[in-house]
């Protein structure tokens, strides 16, 4: 719903631009003309309002996410980002997630190489993960996979698709930091469609506030670790582990020393 009122309060904005821009323009202007100069103004800054005001809410519990990764995707409150991890000589995708809010949701995820003209894709298979995630809640999915010799130690540019259900509802919104909305579901196809020309003329001032849309397929530039197998066994499954969730003790010393220490065979 936030997302919402943003788009339509910086569609106002717009409109009142190019109004602006003629009226302006009028050399010669007569009493209907400064009626309209002095209108768009105050729609634009009445249009501001609620922008600032959603834009400036206060987190009720502590974004984990945002600090590990700093910037993440966000499918209608199931918020992720993803890193690469060495473990052992094996390879392992992390997705990160964090719920926005204080009800229960099951996220989905997928990530593929992005085909490259002339080049094709990068042969790392579709990797998908299924979450339940808790009120709140805080954790990881990792799966293991191959990387090929010529991609080890490089960075690899990834398309993004997720899904978010939420069987009881949403509830209370909790974290507030909007991140990169995906309208791209887990077949990489933007579930919205093109008629949502709204939001999308929108994501330069997304950018401005904070957030930002993303209707075509969304990109995640992943940095691949090296000296890891280029096999993994067939029938992988991703394993999930919920770290924080509503009504646990925060976590103190920063999240990355958190995970050094608590989970230290994760070698982040």
């Amino acid at each position: 719903m936030s997302e919402s009122i943003k788009a339509i309060c910086w569609l106002v904005i717009i409109i009142c631009g190019f109004v602006a821009v003629f009226v302006w323009s009028d050399d010669r202007p007569d009493a209907t003309v400064w009626k309209l100069r002095i209108g768009c103004i105050t729609v634009a800054v009445l249009a501001l309002v609620p922008i600032f005001k959603l834009n400036t809410r206060r987190d009720h519990v502590h974004d984990y996410l945002g600090d590990l990764s700093g910037s993440f995707f966000n499918r209608k409150g199931f918020t992720f980002s993803f890193e690469a991890m060495a473990i052992d000589g094996t390879a392992y995708m992390y997705a990160f997630f964090q719920n926005q809010y204080d009800r229960p949701c099951v996220g989905q995820i997928a990530l593929r190489p992005v085909n490259k003209l002339f080049r094709g894709r990068a042969k790392i298979e579709t990797i998908r993960y299924k979450i339940d995630c808790a009120p709140a809640g805080f954790g990881f999915a990792r799966i293991a996979i191959p990387i090929p010799q010529d991609l080890q130690g490089k960075p690899l540019q990834f398309e993004v698709g997720a899904a978010a259900e939420f069987p009881e509802g949403k509830g209370q919104r909790l974290r507030f930091d909007d991140g990169v909305f995906l309208r791209t579901n887990t077949d990489f196809v933007n579930s919205i469609g093109t008629a949502n020309a709204i939001v999308s003329s929108l994501n330069i001032f997304g950018l401005l506030m904070g957030s930002m849309n993303s209707t075509n397929p969304a990109f995640a530039i992943i940095s691949l670790p090296k000296g890891v197998a280029e096999h993994v066994p067939d029938q992988r499954v991703s394993e999930v582990q919920t770290l924080w969730q509503l009504d646990d003790e925060p976590i103190e010393g920063g999240i990355r020393r958190f995970l050094h220490q608590g989970l230290p065979s994760q070698r982040c």
